[in-house]
């Protein structure tokens, strides 16, 4: 398992209440952790929290103090069995293309030593400064990944924080497909997955990126609120939902998980509960994530 680029698509599908879907082209990234900064060195056109063409800063993920992604990632892993056997950790996400970039979701993959994947940590974030990761273990001997989690953080502003999600994905290799189906106590609402072909990463791979994904993550935000504009126009209504002044972690098997803010993790693993949350509520833009 190598540094990458998938460049591919992303699809959403909302069935209810209203039909609503979108499909765009992206480009993803899927590195190291471990070798953000030998990346930065060789590569002209990519840097390590430093400003470049193509970048990915420490700041944008995590607590967001910059606490090394690295250090932050293994962290989380370390609260489940499953992930305390990880080495290796790979993020897929985007990067920051001259300078800006808003992450719906970013995916980490923990590897043992022997090259298993063992854990998934699904960090998502709001257009509200809000972020919340999902660390979920996998099942051994897995040649896709099945998973269900309670959903404990607001991201639309056209969901209720209640239901579930389903992530569903293929081992990364040659190609990626990550699916995610959203349900409430009615049935499925939303699903949204993300396609990709590997392609090498390198200066020229990355010049041709930009040619043919110019102000790609511009493109991410504004499409955001553009298709949070045509759900409103029809007729969807505005759920408002909690504001969170930390960086929430669940950590969770098949369907339950338990709640800390971000420096709670180790020492805290009790459920979590509606009246942990603060009083403050917000409205949020539709997310490319669900």
């Amino acid at each position: 398992m190598r540094s990458c680029l998938y460049r591919g698509e992303v699809v959403h599908k909302r069935m209810k209440p209203v039909q609503h879907a979108l499909r765009y082209r992206v480009s993803n990234v899927f590195l190291d952790v471990d070798e953000l900064e030998g990346h930065s060195g060789k590569l002209r056109l990519f840097g390590y929290n430093r400003f470049n063409l193509f970048s990915v800063m420490d700041r944008d993920h995590g607590p967001g103090d910059g606490t090394p992604i690295a250090q932050h990632v293994r962290s989380l892993a370390r609260q489940m069995p499953e992930g305390a056997k990880a080495e290796r950790f790979f993020m897929f996400c985007y990067p920051r293309m001259m300078g800006y970039v808003f992450n719906p979701l970013t995916v980490y993959f923990g590897y043992t030593g022997d090259g298993a994947l063992c854990v998934t940590i699904y960090e998502v974030n709001n257009t509200f400064g809000g972020r919340a990761s999902y660390v979920l273990p996998v099942a051994p001997g897995q040649t896709s990944i099945h998973q269900n989690c309670a959903k404990e953080f607001h991201v639309s502003p056209f969901n209720r924080v209640e239901g579930s999600y389903g992530f569903h994905a293929a081992i990364p290799s040659d190609k990626i497909s990550l699916g995610i189906l959203y349900r409430d106590s009615e049935g499925p609402c939303l699903k949204a997955y993300v396609t990709g072909n590997r392609q090498e990463l390198s200066d020229r791979a990355l010049l041709k990126t930009i040619a043919a994904f110019p102000f790609m993550t511009l493109k991410v935000i504004a499409g955001i609120h553009w298709e949070a504009a045509k759900l409103w126009l029809k007729g969807l209504r505005i759920e408002p939902g909690p504001l969170t002044s930390h960086p929430e972690v669940y950590v969770g098997g098949a369907e339950q998980g338990h709640a800390t803010t971000h420096g709670q993790a180790a020492a805290a693993r009790r459920p979590h509960r509606r009246s942990d949350r603060p009083d403050r509520r917000e409205t949020y833009s539709e997310e490319p994530a669900g």
